[in-house]
């Protein structure tokens, strides 16, 4: 049976190529995606400030998917914007590429580096590579100094910041795997993988979207999903000032 996954995008900026990243999966596995944002919240995700004002966006989106009969949702920002409040509002999987990416990034080497957008998103991956467990195998974390709605404007030079960043972490910083800081590197991964490689350092390099969404697929496969130990669904009562749907399934 075709399995249905959901890319929840967690800002309110129109991302219509975003299921581009994901072109050829479906040769492999048999799925569908679905790509939807949100109507209300911020412009892009740069901050934890931006987080917070997406989570209740996320959590409606993520609602929403499992009443429609979706499979799995992946929230689409290394920052996963309302992981925990997803994971507590439905039953089916709910995946952050942040989480999913360090995870299967510190499995592929002894350490491994994040290149992101902007300095101040450093410390808020940094502080996730703790809470996720993966702090001792996190090498760094380095900005190219791009923010979010301007890496598509100049994909040459983004490309070089990217190679010339991932080559400090790996000569400086001792990393052998390199992790995408961001979901919106579209078309990205490949053509820095062969950058590195030309330069001499044949590094895995992750694309967290589509490491999120094919570790979605073996979850929905395997019959797994998010413990309700862990995230219980949360105790009824009034909620004022945000309309949020009602979970039916």
């Amino acid at each position: 049976m075709t399995k249905k996954i959901r890319i929840i995008t967690p800002h309110t900026t129109p991302r219509p190529t975003k299921l581009d990243e994901l072109a050829g999966l479906d040769n492999f596995i048999d799925v569908t995606f679905s790509q939807v944002g949100l109507d209300t919240g911020p412009a892009s995700i740069e901050s934890a400030f931006d987080d917070a004002l997406s989570a209740v966006g996320v959590v409606s989106r993520a609602i929403e998917a499992q009443n429609e009969g979706i499979d799995a949702v992946i929230i689409d920002c290394m920052g996963d914007p309302g992981l925990d409040a997803a994971r507590e509002a439905v039953s089916i999987p709910v995946l952050g590429p942040g989480e999913t990416g360090m995870h299967m990034a510190a499995m592929l080497g002894h350490k491994f580096s994040v290149v992101t957008i902007l300095d101040r998103v450093c410390p808020i991956l940094e502080n996730h590579a703790k809470i996720y467990g993966v702090q001792d195998k996190l090498a760094s974390v380095r900005p190219i100094d791009i923010a979010v709605n301007d890496i598509a404007h100049n994909e040459t030079l983004l490309i070089e910041k990217l190679t010339e960043q991932s080559l400090l972490a790996l000569t400086q910083d001792k990393a052998s795997v390199i992790l995408l800081g961001c979901t919106g590197f579209l078309g990205i991964s490949e053509k820095l993988s062969a950058a590195l490689q030309d330069a001499g350092y044949p590094a895995p390099v992750l694309n967290p979207l589509r490491t999120a969404v094919m570790t979605a697929f073996g979850l929905i496969s395997l019959g797994l999903t998010q413990s309700s130990i862990a995230w219980p669904p949360p105790s009824p009562k009034a909620i004022k000032g945000f309309t949020i749907p009602k979970l039916v399934s």
